[in-house]
């Protein structure tokens, strides 16, 4: 995506810094410069001087309002306002922006952030953005949120993303001393400086995941962010920081020199004689060796199955507070999925009991270690890391378009075999996405299903299932096998599950700093708390991951050299 075009793009910078009752703000001046700097430069977006408007310390709404709405008259390719200033919450939670003569506690003295948003619905700009460097400015999410507002249907269509200098309630930072906000200071040295080892062009996402990082490195308030997919690729600046990359391994390169380095070993899969065994009377097919997994969800043991004389893995679930019929379902539910499920990331089903020997089913034994286990000895590369998720995501997005959430994609879940590929072990508490009218046929009614540390946040406040769900945990899963280390640390689970629902996880480049932009960009990005800000599919993860990992942009498939 190019640059906004110079001559069909218009950006309005708002700024109050004195005021006739309120602290004044010294540094908002300075970022007004400095940005119409970058935005009419020719390292910038090369607008003509009277495309990029100035508007300082207005004493009344009209006074910003008409060139706002002027300049979205006039745009048609981006649209960018920004404002710097103190911002205000009244009783009821209505966030407004300040004027030279606004008092405090006196809202009516304010101009409502309404009538600002309102030029995003008017303009034909096909990509609009707002910027918003004051206390409180976190609430304005809140009002993009409000789904009687006609910005929603405007934003489902066209690019529309609002990013604001704090979180919620929060105040923003002008720290004494330094020539700009702490929030525009920082966005202005990655417009300017660039990212180092960064891509070559800079977009929203990617300027907004280095700015939160910068600013929480400094223990400062950090940054948030609403909008849709698309309006985050927005390109807003060159990378003065790109340096091109040696060329791009093939496919699969990563993973089996890892997997040769660990020297895994194929398993003997015959039987301990490696004779045919024919079937005693009774009809007792498999014959249990010893448990080789234990998890939340049920057990997993080494068994040898006595008619076809090779080793397999029987998976058992149990579900605690589940009474008899609806383990059935789940149990029933799992084995239907994965059943249906033929891929080469994913581990094949092979058989299911359900009778006098109990309820299991029995599965292909996916020789190699799981990926927890390995993370927990050392971290991947990044590029390792990269890889075992690009092909998870391949396995998600064929039970995705099977209509199967998996719902619990988590690192011990996921094997890396000898020849150096990953495999999905387990969908035992998958959710079948809704179709044609039916309900979901597993629904965990009163209870969460999957595990805590990699469940996404609408999972823990109940929400059905959705692709998104998965989404989130291949974004844990992708931080984890870089760092060593989970993305929210919390000792307890009512902690863990209050900073999930409403903080951003720890940027992943604070534990690993010279983890590559990009893949810092694809991790946070997964993460959101919001479903709607990740990633709309797999295979879009995938096509990122893809882009930086083996130079295209789209994901590939090994073993069929076809890309998708």
């Amino acid at each position: 995506m190019p640059l906004p075009h110079p001559d069909s793009s218009r950006v309005v910078l708002i700024g109050v810094s004195e005021y006739d009752h309120l602290p004044p703000l010294p540094a908002i001046r300075n970022n007004l410069d400095a940005l119409k700097g970058f935005f009419v430069s020719v390292p910038g977006w090369d607008l003509p001087s009277e495309h990029c408007t100035i508007i300082a310390d207005p004493r009344q709404a009209h006074e910003f309002i008409g060139p706002v709405q002027q300049a979205a008259a006039e745009a048609t390719d981006t649209l960018l306002i920004y404002y710097g200033g103190h911002g205000h919450l009244d009783d009821e939670l209505q966030y407004s922006v300040s004027v030279t003569g606004s008092k405090q506690g006196e809202p009516w003295t304010c101009v409502p952030y309404r009538w600002l948003k309102s030029a995003l619905t008017q303009t034909r700009a096909e990509r609009r953005v707002v910027i918003l460097d004051a206390c409180f400015s976190g609430q304005a999410h809140g009002l993009m949120a409000d789904e009687a507002d006609a910005l929603r249907v405007q934003v489902a269509t066209a690019g529309a993303v609002v990013i604001s200098a704090s979180r919620y309630d929060l105040p923003a930072l002008a720290p004494i001393g330094e020539r700009y906000t702490a929030f525009t200071g920082e966005l202005l040295q990655v417009l300017t400086e660039g990212i180092p080892g960064g891509p070559a062009e800079i977009t929203i996402d990617s300027a907004f995941t280095h700015v939160r990082a910068a600013l929480a490195a400094k223990d400062r308030p950090t940054p948030d962010r609403t909008g849709t997919d698309t309006s985050g690729a927005l390109v807003i600046a060159r990378n003065p920081g790109f340096r091109s990359r040696s060329p791009n391994a093939a496919p699969g390169t990563h993973l089996r020199a890892l997997a040769n380095r660990l020297s895994l070993a194929l398993p003997d899969t015959r039987g301990a004689a490696g004779l045919y065994v024919e079937p005693d009377a009774a009809g007792e097919r498999y014959e249990v060796i010893n448990p080789i997994g234990q998890g939340g969800m049920g057990a997993v043991h080494l068994a040898y199955d006595r008619l076809l004389d090779r080793r397999v893995a029987l998976k058992t679930i149990q579900l605690a507070g589940f009474d008899e019929p609806a383990e059935r379902q789940v149990f029933w539910t799992a084995v239907r999925v994965a059943a249906a499920l033929n891929h080469p990331n994913v581990a094949a089903i092979h058989d299911v009991v359900d009778g006098k020997a109990g309820r299991f089913f029995v599965m292909e034994l996916v020789p190699g270690r799981d990926l927890r286990t390995l993370s927990a000895e050392r971290a991947l590369s990044p590029d390792e890391a990269a890889e075992a998720v690009h092909d998870v995501l391949s396995g998600l997005e064929a039970a995705h378009h099977a209509g199967v959430v998996h719902c619990d994609v988590k690192s011990s879940n996921i094997m890396l075999t000898p020849d150096g590929r990953v495999k999905i072990t387990d969908f035992a508490v998958s959710h079948i996405i809704a179709n044609k009218g039916e309900g979901p046929l597993h629904r965990g009614d009163g209870h969460m299903v999957g595990t805590l540390a990699y469940m996404a946040p609408e999972s823990i406040l109940g929400q059905l299932p959705t692709i998104s769900a998965d989404i989130y945990g291949a974004g844990v899963v992708f931080y984890e096998l870089c760092t060593g280390q989970l993305p929210f640390s919390e000792a307890s689970a009512a902690a863990l599950m209050t900073r999930k629902v409403h903080e951003p996880a720890t940027p992943p480049n604070l534990i690993l700093p010279d983890l590559l932009d990009e893949y810092q960009t694809i991790i946070m990005r997964a993460l959101e708390r919001d479903p709607r800000e990740r990633y709309s599919s797999a295979s879009e993860m995938r096509a990122a991951i893809a882009a930086t990992l083996y130079g295209t942009d789209r994901g590939v498939t090994r073993g069929s050299g076809v890309f998708q």
